[in-house]
């Protein structure tokens, strides 16, 4: 059997988030080793834990996503990262992209959206999911 992929989430909205860590513990692959909805917090806990892969709120009190990922590469950590956001505006992407991010998806993927990104993540793939109809530069 193969190793089970340790995931990481950190989102602010307590609905999104239990919806989120309920959808990845449902599939067998993955382990949900931690959750905050603070991004300073979840930092610490990136840290700690390095998880395979941690999925950022892009805007989180605290720490934005964004801050998180620089944080996290500056730090060495090799935990790959998916980043969620309420838009795929195309700034944003770009910006994630020069970070380091390894996916981003908007909040109204679906469940299995999110999850099939994580595992793609999680073998060593990039993803970008702009809004339909959304070109990126």
């Amino acid at each position: 059997m193969a190793a089970r992929v340790s995931v990481y989430v950190g989102e602010d909205h307590p609905i999104y988030l239990a919806g989120l860590v309920r959808a990845l513990r449902r599939r067998p692959e993955f382990d949900v080793v931690g959750f905050s909805s603070d991004g300073r917090d979840a930092l610490e806990e990136i840290r700690r834990l390095v998880p395979d892969v941690a999925i950022l709120d892009e805007n989180m009190p605290g720490l934005l996503g964004n801050e998180v990922l620089k944080a996290m590469r500056r730090d060495g950590l090799p935990t790959r990262v998916v980043m969620l956001s309420a838009s795929a505006d195309s700034a944003a992407v770009l910006r994630a992209m020069a970070d380091g991010v390894s996916a981003y998806l908007t909040k109204d993927s679906d469940r299995a959206t999110i999850c099939d990104a994580v595992a793609a993540v999680a073998r060593g793939q990039t993803l970008l999911a702009p809004q339909r109809g959304q070109r990126l530069p």
